[in-house]
């Protein structure tokens, strides 16, 4: 036991330091996974657009030469990529409307921000 040695608490703005600390590295965390989803989104779409216009031309020539096997397997090709790329994209955009509100509920927390840090005293 201890009994001479008066318990130290941390000074208020070491404290408020290390929580704004906490919650930048949280906030950098967040904006990092936010872009990699942006980017994701943007190549899908690429590709996405890519195949509906690679679908559309496989259809024109289908219509000009129905009984084409190979045609007819480019046009199921390009409708299961749409498909695909419209269930990812779907997954893709609730994801960042989870991430929005993950940042939404990160600044509302006490101490997220520069402003919610105690004034320090100068001596």
């Amino acid at each position: 036991m201890n009994l001479f040695n008066a318990f130290r608490s941390r000074s208020p703005s070491r404290d408020a330091d290390t929580d704004r600390q906490r919650f930048e590295r949280l906030s950098t965390t967040l904006t990092s996974v936010r872009d990699e989803v942006e980017r994701e989104q943007e190549g899908l779409r690429r590709r996405y657009d890519e195949s509906r216009r690679d679908a559309g031309m496989a259809l024109e020539a289908l219509d000009e030469r129905p009984l084409s096997a190979k045609l007819a397997a480019s046009v199921d090709q390009h409708s299961d990529t749409i498909l695909k790329c419209e269930k990812r994209l779907q997954t893709l955009e609730a994801q960042k409307q989870h991430f929005a509100r993950i940042g939404d509920l990160l600044s509302e927390l006490p101490g997220s921000r520069p402003s919610d840090a105690p004034a320090r005293v100068l001596s």
